[in-house]
């Protein structure tokens, strides 16, 4: 789900109040992830500042019933773009990746394919490792695979994928990311207890401060 509460709308919690990004003026692609069943959820603002201050806030306002004393306790770490995407993402050649290995109906051995191989492709067995619960980064596994799968074609989901991130991280700007993920992050939240089941916990922060833009991704889901 993809929330913007309108133009005028305000996150309010200690010293702060962060303007919302309208959710009508995002690129349509946030939509496009949320009717293929994308598990993330994200809140984007408007003239934000980038200090743990206003992190917390902006994660108060998406995830309201979580302990802000206690998230501040459990703190976060500044990671670069690499730790971010994490393993399921190929910088080097831009591309998404189903890590593990598989073999095809037509009898093919697959290693680590990316997602834009498999497109018309039917895999009949193999399987992954998924990352540690709580163990931070691997944005890219978060939102490309989820316990029923995306509702859309692989090639679909990098260009979702692409769109995404050149809003969230754009091109060519300076950009801070915090990562909050946790194995403890249930401490501070219940919304966090389904993905330590097994599929994992995320939450970040990303700051760009050219846009005075603040972003906000969590995700906690399970089958």
């Amino acid at each position: 789900m993809i929330y913007g509460r309108g133009a005028l709308a305000r996150a309010s919690c200690g010293p702060y109040a962060l303007l919302v990004h309208p959710r009508d003026l995002l690129p349509p692609v946030f939509d496009d992830y949320a009717r293929a069943f994308g598990v993330l959820e994200f809140l984007v603002f408007d003239d934000a500042d980038g200090d743990e201050d206003a992190a917390l806030t902006a994660i108060t306002a998406l995830i309201p019933e979580i302990d802000r004393v206690k998230l501040r306790e459990l703190g976060a770490r500044r990671i670069d773009d690499r730790a971010f995407f994490g393993d399921w993402y190929d910088a080097d050649a831009d591309a998404l990746l189903r890590r593990g290995s598989y073999r095809t109906k037509d009898k093919r051995q697959l290693v680590d394919p990316r997602l834009t191989d498999l497109d018309d492709v039917e895999i009949k067995s193999g399987g992954f490792s998924n990352p540690s619960c709580g163990g931070g980064g691997q944005f890219a596994y978060a939102f490309s695979w989820t316990p029923y799968g995306l509702r859309a074609r692989p090639s679909e989901v990098q260009r979702m994928f692409s769109e995404i991130r050149d809003f969230i991280l754009p091109p060519g700007l300076r950009h801070e990311i915090r990562d909050w993920s946790s194995p403890r992050l249930p401490e501070a939240a219940r919304y966090f207890e389904a993905g330590m089941e097994w599929w994992g916990v995320f939450l970040f922060t990303i700051h760009v401060p050219t846009l005075s833009r603040l972003t906000v991704i969590a995700g906690s889901t399970t089958d």
